[in-house]
């Protein structure tokens, strides 16, 4: 390589005001120092200075390079470039990447309180800092860019407190956060902002080790949060009236990939999606799933619906009109947490249900009570009786499935001991490899 061509790609490595790291540069050199150092705990730091843009509107902008040049130079002087690094992402923003053990944050601000100062600007000059604490479970998993913006959020906290000029990214300010996102301005930004996506999670049959369908389930990787756990955002939702977005969300996520894989070729099982009851009693609710069929060009058993059996407390009469024209128009119904509340039998003899899905709280106590295994049993053959199919959920040991499969051929499972939720990508190449041999397995999914 040329010297001139050396010297070009080190100079895209650096800010060309104040000679720390660009952004780009950093995140990739951060994440290698985190990984050489995996046996140390480190922090990011995001800090910037509250009302910066007023001091380029009061004095000249030249004024506000100095005070950038003067900052930079502070941390070039005091990080030890052995273990940390700092860098300026844009404007006022710097981060640093050093060791916990050696990150003090009050000294840090005292000096570049003392080193702007030395400006001698006539104006009161604070920088404030957001700290992320390091889990080095999130070494190689998390990128540097993620954890910035953790620090990032912390930071927009305390900016311009009077109170105080640092804080650290916790779980309690996450909650804390969390719950501010959890409002219908804030989702319906991250749901046009893509942040939503659905993962599946296969139905097996344990007599013919094949899949047989999948349950569509939401995810949030936001941003900054990382995952949002769906027993945090679900019930918010719930509350707000948000689910019903979510949930055609899901719908159409799970007909497009229907239709995908139909485009090429590739063999599907039906898709389960979940109607939420705020959902379940809209009157345009059936002719608008059945606009999704028709929108992808799919036949109804492609997708089924799910409904939970507290539904079925809010209004019989009304719950079995829903049913009986989703029926009709050639959608099968499952009926999911079975057993988990206190009308059961008497939805079994009113709902023309084509599946139950047993509550996962029966086969967690499979191995400790003769009860539940009796209780399993007569679910099954009841079923059966009726008509009607059983998938029992939350199956995840190898004794487990293997009582399950006892229980009839008409039985299916879901849980971790065949797989857990999986993003679409590794569904479809679970798919693939079930499916492999070309034969048609429409019996095995109709």
């Amino acid at each position: 390589m040329k010297e001139e061509d050396v010297l070009q790609t080190a100079d895209r490595q650096f800010d060309a005001l104040t000679g720390l790291y660009n952004s780009e540069t950093f995140y990739k050199e951060a994440a290698s120092l985190l990984v050489a150092h995996s046996d140390v705990e480190y922090c990011i730091v995001c800090m910037d200075i509250s009302c910066f843009k007023i001091i380029n509107d009061l004095f000249h902008i030249g004024t506000g390079d100095l005070i950038l040049k003067a900052a930079a130079d502070y941390f070039k002087e005091k990080l030890n470039v052995q273990t940390s690094m700092s860098c300026r992402t844009e404007a006022d923003h710097f981060v640093l990447c050093l060791p916990r053990e050696e990150l003090d944050i009050v000294q840090i601000l005292k000096g570049l309180d003392e080193k702007i100062q030395s400006l001698r600007i006539s104006h009161n000059i604070l920088f404030f800092a957001g700290i992320y604490p390091v889990d080095k479970r999130d070494v190689g998993k998390l990128p540097i860019n993620k954890m910035c913006d953790r620090a990032t959020l912390a930071l927009h906290q305390i900016k311009g407190s009077y109170v105080t000029r640092y804080i650290y990214y916790d779980d309690k300010l996450r909650d804390q956060m969390l719950d501010e996102l959890l409002t219908i301005s804030s989702l319906e930004a991250a749901l046009a902002d893509h942040q939503f996506t659905i993962f599946l999670q296969p139905i097996f049959d344990p007599h013919k080790n094949t899949v047989i369908s999948a349950e569509a389930l939401i995810r949030w990787f936001h941003p900054a949060h990382g995952m949002v756990s769906p027993g945090k955002f679900i019930p918010a939702c719930e509350k707000n009236g948000f689910i019903v977005n979510l949930d055609r969300f899901v719908w159409e996520e799970a007909c497009k990939l229907q239709r995908k894989r139909l485009d090429e070729g590739k063999k599907i099982v039906p898709i389960s999606v979940n109607l939420s009851r705020m959902n379940f009693y809209r009157e345009d609710l059936p002719s608008f799933l059945s606009s999704l069929i028709e929108k992808y060009n799919l036949e109804s058993w492609m997708l089924k619906l799910e409904i939970t059996e507290s539904t079925y407390t809010d209004n019989k009469g009304e719950m079995l009109g829903v049913i009986s024209n989703f029926k009709s128009l050639g959608f099968s119904i499952l009926m999911d947490d079975f057993g988990s509340g206190y009308s059961s039998l008497n939805m079994l003899k009113d709902m023309p249900l084509d599946t139950l899905k047993v509550d996962m709280a029966f086969i967690r106590e499979l191995e400790k009570s003769k009860r539940v295994a009796v209780i399993l049993k007569f679910v099954v053959e009841l079923a059966d009786e009726l008509g009607i199919n059983v998938v029992v959920e939350g199956v995840e040991t190898q004794y487990q499935c293997n009582y399950v499969a006892g229980l009839g051929n008409e039985v299916s499972i879901q849980g971790y001991f065949f797989s857990r939720p999986l993003p679409i990508r590794d569904y479809e190449k679970l798919l693939d490899k079930y499916f492999s041999n070309g034969e048609d397995d429409k019996h095995a999914v109709n």
